[in-house]
């Protein structure tokens, strides 16, 4: 699975969502975006706890 694979899902899946919960897709969405322009290919895999603030 890719983020790119991910990302097309979840905005098919926000087609069909309930109104309540768009918010919380929304964001999801714009969290994998920021992943895959930041070349954070594989997040599940990713050490964050090394990260710089």
């Amino acid at each position: 699975m890719t983020n790119e694979k991910a990302i097309e899902a979840l905005k098919h899946i926000k087609t069909y969502t309930a109104a309540d919960l768009l918010d919380e897709l929304d964001y999801v969405i714009k969290v994998m975006e920021k992943l895959e322009k930041d070349g954070i290919k594989e997040p599940l895999e990713t050490d964050f706890t090394n990260l710089n603030k």
